[in-house]
């Protein structure tokens, strides 16, 4: 099934290495914002490519 997002449910899992720092920091700002580690890297992965798709299509020549 596919979602509004364009993605669909089936899920799998993702395994990467980030600095120590850098976990502790998306660690704590999951507890403050009452959200799972799991939503929270969806959430950014997903902002980060509509961003880099926006950008993509602001410097595309214009069609003639």
């Amino acid at each position: 099934m596919v979602r509004g997002d364009g993605y669909t449910r089936e899920w799998v899992q993702l395994a990467t290495r980030i600095p120590k720092t850098l976990h502790r920091a998306v660690k704590l700002r999951c507890v403050e914002s009452e959200t799972s580690l799991m939503v929270f890297v969806v959430d950014a992965v997903q902002e980060k490519l509509a961003r880099e798709a926006g950008a993509r299509r602001r410097k595309r020549p214009p069609s003639k």
